[in-house]
């Protein structure tokens, strides 16, 4: 069997993906991601090929968002359903490049991420089963009911029809805790297996440091703050208070996913800021990092969100881009951790994730929850049989 994993070029999307496609490939089938950009470094060592343009500033390789579709991405939305009109565009902006990359490698079966129109649109044009591979704790609920009236253009160009997409045999893979979200009608659980491509962890935060409390703080690939902040300003004033707690409450912080110019302008500070904070270049595996930690401060990121799941962690987020506050509200509920937005990121509400022993507890049974769920070689045969 073929399978073809398609990838948006942004690596929080192909990052959950992976785990399933070597289950497939450890069973004998000839597996392939087609993807572009930055996703392209985390494939896990798996064939892939570059679907985008040689520019990559070009629309295909990552979309330029009118500005309505911008202020939509840097606002609070409460519901995917508010998002659709992004997540069409994105959708007709991938659809070529993923279908040149499929009728190339003629798949029996296309995997393809989490509200990504484009994947089904390319199943149905190749006339093959499709699977959507969660990556977070959203629900897609009717997008793919509704996407047709999304990508009219779109499909019209194609020479398809709205019959053609809901003729696609098709299944859906849930990573998120059923604690965290409530299951999806009809979808495959499947547990969360963390995978954060190459990296080394430095020796000494492998393990937990006696005394203190280790924190991991990562912006992720989509930035802490929007893109209309004045990021000077917000790390002018949020690194002093990283400092500041490292000194009063024996606490330590490791910075990862945040540009070291921003850090050290002269490039001469080694990547220690000050006593107790420091900052890791380069990428880093964020789930073995937080095997030393005790929490963790993060942008309310899908991947982060469920690495600190993982981990047993609990967690203080500062959401900025839409999905990232559903993340963020989701993770509250359940009582994991909090969130609060970056003029309310203080050293009061770092110090409240330190000792909240409620969260803390609440992490642990959520990783129990995950543990317990099936593996991806658990859902070979599921996929296999819907190919047939």
């Amino acid at each position: 069997m073929r399978v073809l994993f398609l990838s948006t070029p942004q690596a929080k999307d192909l990052l959950p993906m992976v785990p399933l496609a070597w289950a497939l490939r450890a069973n004998g089938h000839d597996v392939r991601i087609a993807t572009s950009g930055p996703a392209l470094a985390v494939a896990g060592g798996l064939p892939v090929v570059d679907f985008g343009p040689a520019d990559p500033g070009s629309a295909e390789a990552m979309p330029e968002l009118a500005p309505g579709h911008r202020k939509m991405v840097w606002s609070r939305l409460r519901t995917v359903e508010e998002g659709w009109p992004v997540l069409g565009y994105v959708a007709s902006t991938f659809v070529d490049p993923m279908l040149r990359a499929a009728r190339e490698f003629r798949p029996d079966l296309v995997v393809h991420s989490q509200l990504q129109g484009a994947g089904l649109v390319t199943a149905a044009a190749l006339g093959v089963p499709a699977v959507e591979h969660g990556f977070g704790l959203l629900r897609t609920g009717r997008f793919y009911d509704e996407l047709a009236g999304l990508v009219p253009a779109t499909l019209d160009r194609l020479g398809m029809s709205a019959g053609d997409l809901t003729a696609v045999p098709r299944a859906v893979i849930d990573i998120a805790p059923p604690s965290m979200v409530e299951a999806q009608e009809g979808a495959w659980p499947m547990r969360h297996v963390p995978h954060n491509g190459g990296g080394v962890v430095p020796e000494d935060l492998r393990t937990r440091p006696e005394g203190r409390a280790r924190v991991a703080v990562t912006l992720g690939s989509m930035g802490l703050i929007g893109p209309d902040a004045d990021a000077e300003a917000f790390l002018g004033r949020f690194l002093p208070l990283l400092g500041d707690l490292a000194r009063r409450s024996r606490a330590e912080f490791v910075l990862i996913g945040i540009d070291p110019w921003h850090l050290d302008p002269t490039g001469s500070g080694g990547g220690v800021l000050s006593g107790g904070v420091r900052c890791l270049s380069g990428w880093v595996p964020l789930r073995e990092l937080l095997d030393g930690c005790a929490a963790i401060l993060h942008q309310g990121g899908a991947g982060t969100t469920l690495n600190a799941l993982d981990a047993g962690l609990p967690q203080l987020a500062v959401p900025a881009v839409a999905p990232n506050f559903m993340h963020s509200v989701l993770l509250q509920d359940r009582g994991v951790g909090r969130w609060v937005t970056p003029d309310e990121l203080d050293g009061e509400a770092i110090e409240r994730l330190l000792s909240d022993e409620g969260a803390r507890a609440a992490a642990r049974e959520v990783r129990e929850e995950m543990a317990g769920m099936p593996a991806p070689l658990s859902l070979v045969e599921r996929v296999e049989a819907l190919a047939r």
